[in-house]
């Protein structure tokens, strides 16, 4: 009885099993972050693409050029605007889903004057790859998942 009083008592070895503890749970929150903070990142450039398209799309090219006056369409803006962004940040421009240009849509529905713009929505991929435990046999597998991020932005056309 002694002996097991003793042992309960007894401190030496407790500072590698809190660390044992401990240092998981550190790594995980780090490595959450580092996740959060790409996916942020994502967020912000594809956000930024969309506003400068759609800003892009809504002045006419050039007054001088033939046809005056024309607007950017729907691939050419994709190939001069929304590449180089993501290319400088980057990320695969390849990968962009759901890329849609509206032109001449109201922007204040109801209210006079009315004001005219362009939409542009576009959206991309998060994928993350987390290390799981299966059972049966014990082993490691991965396991894929991730989020679409979408960005929509507005901008008044301009005369």
């Amino acid at each position: 009885m002694r002996f097991w009083q003793e042992i309960r008592h007894e401190t030496r070895g407790s500072q590698i099993a809190e660390a044992a503890v401990i240092l998981p749970l550190v790594f995980a929150m780090l490595l959450g972050i580092a996740w959060f903070g790409r996916a942020f990142n994502l967020y912000a450039t594809i956000n930024r693409a969309a506003q400068e398209a759609a800003k892009a799309a809504a002045a006419p090219t050039c007054a001088t050029c033939l046809p005056p006056n024309s607007f950017y369409d729907q691939a050419t803006l994709k190939a001069t605007v929304i590449d180089p962004i993501l290319t400088a940040a980057h990320l695969d421009s390849s990968q962009v889903q759901g890329y849609t240009l509206q032109t001449g849509v109201q922007l204040n529905p109801g209210q006079t004057p009315p004001e005219f713009g362009t939409i542009v929505t576009l959206s991309y991929p998060y994928g993350f790859r987390l290390n799981g435990l299966s059972c049966c046999p014990l082993a490691i597998v991965p396991i894929n998942t991730g989020v679409t991020i979408t960005a929509q932005a507005q901008a008044r056309e301009e005369d």
